[in-house]
């Protein structure tokens, strides 16, 4: 296959041979906007979501062209036709998979780049469309949905110690991801003014919202605590737009709290706890889903007002991992097979 300008070899020669690409041709990009990567990340609103986009697509053209994805180097990228795009984008996976990443991980780096395509196509940047040729991993989601059990729960929110203002920060972050089931990114992302102790809510930039916050209602043990974390929070008043939560160490102290912040916090309140699992801030949000469906007795209308999925069809795999109905169907058949005279046995 001859070299085309512009087209990564480095990555798809493993698979280059086994595609037949005649007469390749560089789609006409004279008319491409100066920057459609920058246009792309622009267009997003989420913050996580831009990050994300950023990471991936820059982990993609260090792998396959070992240069940052510059507006010269986008553009080169783009202008390849649909198969020679093709062939990079598979190369690309094929790595992925060479280098042992999960399915998720891989999904989520290819679609990051299939944006960028996508985005490009929609501004006039390319012709070039390589969706059909590329497939997605396939992926079960929301394999383990259970978390910790109430025990361990009620020993994780012992572990502050409550005299000091980490503890007291601590103790509201852990009441926050058990009571509401918050996500990091959503806890985060809070500000002084989102929270009203006199209403007991706190509005929140819900995943997939946008700039439209959703309002959730606190119990009255999770409102006194954030009222003493910020009574010890010297300063915590004088910006109503500033982070809710922040660093309390002497060396960023008043620092937004960040979602690696968060988890990092989590795992040390975990090992303190002896929680054998590993623990992280959205295991707890599992944690508080699946321990509202026992509460409940398998009430997912009701649990959904808490965890504010968009689709009750994930409520339900939460509910099917709780009772573990494969498990109880398993043991039916068991009993069924076995001779009589064992079972007594």
């Amino acid at each position: 296959m001859k070299s085309v300008p512009g087209a990564p070899i480095s990555v798809a020669t493993t698979i280059c041979d086994s595609l037949v690409v005649t007469k390749p041709t560089v789609c006409d990009t004279t008319l491409v906007a100066p920057d459609v990567f920058a246009m792309l990340i622009a267009d997003k609103r989420s913050e996580n979501t831009r990050r994300a986009y950023r990471q991936d697509v820059h982990q993609f053209f260090a792998a396959v062209y070992q240069a940052e994805p510059i507006p010269e180097r986008v553009r080169q990228f783009l202008g390849l036709n649909t198969p020679q795009m093709a062939v990079v984008l598979l190369g690309y996976k094929a790595s992925l998979i060479a280098e042992g990443k999960s399915e998720a991980t891989i999904n989520r780096r290819m679609a990051a780049v299939m944006s960028l395509i996508r985005f490009a196509r929609r501004v006039g940047a390319t012709q070039s469309d390589p969706s059909a040729s590329v497939d997605a991993e396939k992926v079960i989601a929301y394999r383990d949905t259970k978390g910790i059990g109430i025990n361990e729960a009620r020993r994780l929110i012992r572990q502050p110690d409550r005299s000091t203002l980490k503890g007291k920060r601590d103790y509201a972050l852990l009441l926050l991801l058990l009571e509401n089931a918050l996500r990091r990114a959503e806890i985060c992302s809070l500000r002084l003014t989102d929270f009203e102790p006199e209403q007991r809510m706190i509005s929140v930039l819900g995943k997939g919202r946008g700039t439209q916050k959703e309002r959730v209602t606190l119990s009255a043990q999770c409102v006194s605590a954030i009222q003493n974390y910020l009574a010890a929070h010297v300063g915590s008043s004088n910006d109503q737009e500033a982070a809710l939560f922040v660093n309390v160490s002497p060396a960023s102290y008043g620092r937004g709290l960040t979602p690696d912040g968060l988890y990092k916090i989590i795992r040390e309140l975990s090992a303190q706890a002896g929680v054998s699992d590993c623990l992280s801030p959205h295991r707890l949000r599992h944690t508080a889903i699946t321990l509202a469906l026992d509460a409940s007795g398998g009430d997912i209308r009701r649990v959904q007002r808490l965890s504010r999925h968009a689709r009750m069809e994930t409520l339900q795999r939460y509910d099917d991992n709780r009772n573990d109905l494969q498990g109880e169907v398993t043991a039916l058949l068991s009993g069924l097979l076995m001779e009589p005279e064992l079972a007594q046995a």
